[in-house]
């Protein structure tokens, strides 16, 4: 195997993991706040009422868990399966001409990376933060509702303004899964961008040697001039 399709097959692999966690990220965030008829993330709970005994929560806005959502939709599912067949279709076409993959332009494919990396970034913080406000919302502070977040699952609330009954349903397993995977797809992203840089440098150095080779071939062509 040429040394120069070791970075693309690499990408490629990422490429197809980051593709499987974007469901990850997106399905689990969405099916909680369907269950609870709103975001979970940075939401807060009050205290339960004296004749039912069900739980009041305060909802944060909905862009808290839309980002993350549609994050994970865009980049990690969309752009992912979209960049991981276009690198297997290069690496199919490099078994007839090698030189195809080291002739890829992969600076523009770095640039996009490193901000698709910041996205992730920021949104695998809005998860981390959002779900560590609200457990500690239910297990810290005045009332300390519940010895641990996972025993808040399945729990019965009001929403204040409707006033309509909902569960938590099983939303600390959920934004788990979601929190895991947004973080493995950053670093995921990170190595993608990475795999890019060293691609890039491997390509020029192929580059050079070919260069000084083609220039080294045409001084033998040329050889000594005799008079």
């Amino acid at each position: 195997m040429d040394v120069t399709n070791l970075p693309l097959l690499v990408n490629t692999f990422v490429y197809f993991v980051i593709f499987v966690c974007g469901f990850a990220i997106s399905i689990p965030l969405g099916v909680s706040r369907i269950n609870s008829e709103g975001c979970l993330l940075y939401a807060t709970l009050k205290p339960p009422g004296s004749s039912n005994y069900m739980y009041f929560l305060v909802f944060s806005n909905e862009s808290n868990c839309e980002f993350p959502i549609f994050s994970g939709v865009i980049f990690c599912i969309l752009y992912a399966l979209g960049m991981a067949i276009y690198n297997s279709c290069t690496i199919y076409k490099s078994q007839k001409d090698p030189s195809i993959a080291s002739k890829m332009c992969v600076i523009p494919f770095i640039m996009l990376n490193s901000l698709v990396t910041i996205i992730m970034l920021v949104a695998s913080c809005m998860i981390s933060v959002g779900f560590k406000e609200i457990c500690d919302s239910m297990t810290k502070g005045k009332y300390e509702y519940f010895p641990s977040c996972i025993e808040a699952e399945n729990q019965k609330l009001v929403i204040p303004i409707t006033k309509k009954i909902s569960s938590t349903g099983r939303f600390y397993t959920l934004i788990n899964v979601s929190q895991t995977a947004s973080w493995i797809c950053t670093i995921c992203w990170l190595i993608l961008v990475l795999s890019g840089i060293i691609q890039f440098v491997l390509n020029r150095r192929l580059e050079t040697r070919e260069s000084a080779e083609s220039d080294t071939g045409n001084r033998a062509l040329i050889g000594p001039t005799k008079w």
